[in-house]
């Protein structure tokens, strides 16, 4: 349940602190007073999309604290668990919200860190809120639907039954592309196969650009090559130079002044490797030379492989190895379209299973539709009756709709409200009040099957009249025995039930109006029912 409420810097509240109590907790105030800022405050705390026009006048931000007693609640035990929020077993739950003029909103949730998702996640364990408008609800044949599984407890079957919806949509989905994109996957198909064919007989090999290119500037360069190192080899051993027999003569000389002085051995030794080192130098230019090819046809040959290569790196890749990926995509991209005949066989087959499962489910589910919603209209008539609306009878319709992700059904809700007229849908009902009495109904109703911690009305009892408002007062205040009930009402006699009562009023201090909260004892409820009232004693309040 929520036990505390700390509101800081939020549209009139300066700073305000609400205690509330187990059971049935009223708000009260005159029209503008800053009712409207309490469930901005806990619309916030339940993750609501936070919007800087609610910051007070001159704040830097607003902040929201609530606590709440989760002892009972082992689902937001484990929520927080897996969010990674630290949380002591007997502890209260902490949360707090900050909206920063700069338009940053914070959450936390025991003063750690945490996404807004999860304060909607917890929030829907700990409390329902009805606000002002809740009544257009009633106007949505969806949320018949969904009232009718929540009192059956449908939600297994029903989950079941949209997991199976969801996979048969999906095989549905990817026969009918496959089917219907026949004519684009016979065309593919002809293209891998050109382009395969193409690149299977190009075989190009890894790094063959490369050794071509070295090869093809050989060729090309073959005359020049030959004529350089032929200069070279003239000077080793032509008729006009030839360094190497000059040399060779004069090692012999060499020989004839080691003899007469022992001191040149080195400068001699140094002589003859040099000379050795000429000779294998000139051995190898003679055979390079002589291996010097010179060959237009085969120079031709590789041009025009490399011009094959250029062609298909820049059709399929900037790079062989980009070619070889692009040739193996395209292989496994054949052999995907030439299954895909095999592939919408076995997704046949699959579907017919899933279709199998689907109806079953779908059947099980109108099933125990039919059968809550017998319960919900027998349930739910008395507390219409006790509401002022003594000769209503309220109708459940089931028909068959085209199947959606809820199953097969279409539910609908109709009132008779007195006897002898006929039965009108909930969605075209002309009168508030009536909308409010079945949805205070519903809720009396729900309180119970979905043992939410806490209910919070926002003007539940609008459209009513007074005689009326006695047994509203009356329901909340039974809810209240089993769930925390906060309510914010202008009735006395809705009031006048409550089990604690806080004030909400506004007064100009340092010429700013400011929302004041206070919790009343029994002479402030006195005092402020005669208020709601207009001036007469609560003893008039009884009826």
């Amino acid at each position: 349940m929520l036990k505390y409420l700390h509101i800081q810097n939020l549209i009139l509240i300066q700073s305000a602190n609400i205690e509330f109590v187990q059971g049935f907790n009223v708000l009260s105030g005159e029209t503008g007073s800053g009712k409207s800022a309490i469930m901005e405050a806990i619309n916030l705390i339940a993750g609501q999309r936070a919007d800087t026009t609610v910051i007070r006048h001159g704040s830097d931000k607003s902040i929201i604290e609530a606590v709440f007693d989760i002892e009972n609640i082992p689902e937001i035990k484990k929520l927080l668990e897996e969010a990674g929020i630290d949380h002591a077993e007997k502890d209260d739950l902490i949360i707090r919200r900050e909206v920063a003029i700069s338009g940053k909103s914070r959450a936390f949730i025991n003063n750690q860190s945490a996404q807004i998702s999860l304060l909607g996640k917890v929030c829907s364990l700990l409390m329902e809120i009805t606000g002002q408008h809740a009544n257009q609800s009633l106007f949505s044949i969806d949320h018949h639907r969904s009232v009718v599984d929540k009192c059956g407890h449908h939600e297994k079957t029903l989950g079941a039954f949209a997991k199976s919806w969801e996979k048969e949509t999906s095989l549905r989905h990817q026969i009918d592309n496959l089917v219907s994109n026949e004519a684009q996957r016979l065309r593919e198909m002809e293209t891998c196969r050109l382009e395969l064919e193409e690149l299977h007989e190009a075989n190009i090999k890894e790094d063959e650009d490369e050794e071509l290119f070295s090869e093809y500037t050989l060729l090309a360069n073959s005359e020049n090559l030959s004529q350089k190192v032929g200069e070279i080899n003239q000077m080793f051993s032509g008729e006009k130079i030839a360094v190497l027999s000059h040399m060779t003569r004069q090692k012999t000389t060499f020989d004839q002044l080691l003899a007469m002085d022992a001191s040149l051995a080195e400068a001699a030794k140094t002589y003859y490797d040099a000379l050795m080192e000429l000779q294998e130098v000139a051995h190898t230019l003679r055979n390079y030379q002589s291996s010097i090819e010179y060959n237009p046809e085969k120079l031709n040959e590789i041009n025009e492989r490399l011009s094959l290569i250029t062609r298909l790196k820049r059709k399929y890749g900037p790079t062989v190895l980009d070619v070889h990926e692009y040739m193996a995509k395209t292989e496994a991209k054949l052999a995907a379209l030439e299954r895909a005949d095999l592939d919408i066989e076995a997704l046949q087959e699959s579907l017919k299973e899933i279709e199998a499962k689907s109806n079953a489910l779908s059947a099980e589910l109108s099933n125990l539709r039919k059968s809550a919603a017998i319960q919900l209209k027998d349930a739910l008539i008395p507390h219409l009756r006790s509401l002022n609306m003594p000769k209503a009878d309220f109708h459940i319709e089931i028909t068959h709709q085209k199947r959606n992700a809820t199953g097969d059904d279409r539910i609908e809700f109709f009132l008779v409200p007195n006897v002898g007229e006929k039965q009108i849908a909930i969605r075209d009902c002309a009168s508030g009040g009536e909308l409010s009495r079945i949805m205070l109904a519903l809720h009396t109703l729900l309180a119970r099957i979905e043992s939410l911690p806490t209910l919070i009305f926002d003007e539940v009892d609008a459209n009513i009249g007074g005689e009326t408002a006695v047994v509203v007062g009356e329901k909340l205040k039974n809810i209240g025995a089993t769930t925390q009930v906060i309510a914010i009402t202008h009735f006395p006699q809705v009031a006048r039930q409550a089990d604690h009562h806080v004030q909400i009023s506004k007064i100009e201090k340092d010429g700013r109006t400011v929302t004041i909260v206070a919790d009343l004892d029994a002479e402030g409820r006195e005092r402020e029912l005669t208020r709601m009232l207009g001036g007469t004693s609560q003893m008039e309040l009884v009826h």
